[in-house]
């Protein structure tokens, strides 16, 4: 899995971001990492294997200019630096746009449009996946044998609609249904430089504000201190975040039977994390698949945020405490770092 965050309001972007992704970065992510910003018509961007740390010492990610922006840590599946967040679209050095996600093809793996195909006719109509290279088991693979991320390709794809006619809302709607997947994403735009253009099918996605912007993130426990009204955004839906308020398009086809949160879910979930964590410490990972029983069958189901909403509830209850510990990363000589969550 990964983390995302974003920011949109009237202060430097790229300080806030790194602060946000430097706490929940060891969540789900913590093996690439990446920033995008949007400043005066250019979208400035930057992206290694490794950790926050890392990127901060090897890119020129902390001076980024722009107050629009998001940021991304990826888990550890395979691919050198290309294949870290955010992907871009190109044309002839100019970039006209940023995306990051989350998430897996999950239930959708079997219903997706033949992405093969998807990613071969993108690259005869010359969209540059900056992926390409040597081809990874589960991920598009071109027809001269060379592999491209799932997201790149989703990149393309979403330019792609845009160029044909689509504002940015509609762009990704169509990307989601053209190739869904138990995901959310962002997007930076060169076309609407004052919002980050969102769609969610499942994984999570907060927003909560200030009075100086938004914020966004994966776990509404990377926010800073001043976010108020954190709001997890709607499921199914896509829609913008502008730096005093977020709009809303919920998607007109159906993708599936989603298990959604309530409260009678919410509580029993409750207690069973409650339970775990006075077990003793838990990686999220461990939390959000205990919970996921509680939501009963469906296609797919809204465990991943409703584990964020309640670890939230429990840290502001004054009950929660988490430490990073490191572990190997995706390249010689590097470590992640992986939270883990207990009780006081």
């Amino acid at each position: 899995m990964c983390n995302i965050a974003g920011y949109v309001g009237s202060r430097p972007a790229a300080p806030i971001l790194i602060e946000m992704m430097k706490r929940e970065e060891g969540f789900a992510g913590g093996f690439y990492s990446g920033i995008a910003t949007i400043h005066e018509g250019k979208i400035y961007y930057a992206k290694l294997t490794g950790d926050m740390e890392h990127l901060l010492a090897n890119t020129d990610a902390a001076s980024l200019p722009g107050t629009v922006g998001v940021i991304h840590s990826r888990s550890k599946s395979g691919g050198g630096d290309e294949w870290a967040h955010p992907f871009v679209a190109t044309r002839e050095n100019e970039i006209f746009s940023a995306y990051v996600a989350n998430g897996s093809s999950g239930f959708f793996k079997s219903r997706r449009t033949n992405a093969d195909a998807l990613a071969e006719k993108l690259h005869t109509l010359g969209y540059q996946m900056h992926s390409r290279g040597a081809a990874v088991s589960g991920y598009p693979t071109l027809s001269d044998g060379t592999g491209v991320h799932m997201s790149d390709l989703m990149c393309q794809l979403i330019q792609y609609n845009m160029d044909n006619g689509c504002d940015e809302i509609a762009a990704m709607d169509a990307a989601f249904h053209t190739m869904p997947g138990e995901i959310v994403g962002l997007l930076l735009s060169l076309t609407d430089p004052s919002a980050i253009t969102w769609s969610r099918i499942n994984m999570p996605m907060f927003v909560g504000f200030a009075s100086h912007g938004a914020y966004l993130s994966s776990s509404a426990l990377a926010f800073p201190n001043d976010a108020e009204g954190e709001t997890l955004l709607p499921c199914l839906s896509s829609g913008k975040v502008y730096a005093d308020r977020y709009t809303v398009v919920p998607y007109k086809t159906e993708l599936g039977d989603m298990g959604v949160i309530n409260d009678t879910i919410t509580k029993e979930a409750y207690g069973i994390i409650e339970r775990l964590l006075k077990e003793g410490s838990k990686t999220f990972s461990d939390l959000y698949k205990a919970v996921a029983p509680v939501f009963g069958t469906h296609d797919f189901i809204d465990n991943e945020p409703l584990t964020y909403r309640i670890l939230q509830a429990i840290s502001k209850e004054g009950k929660l405490t988490w430490e990073n510990l490191r572990v190997p990363g995706s390249a010689d000589g590097l470590t992640a770092p992986k939270t883990h969550f207990s009780m006081k």
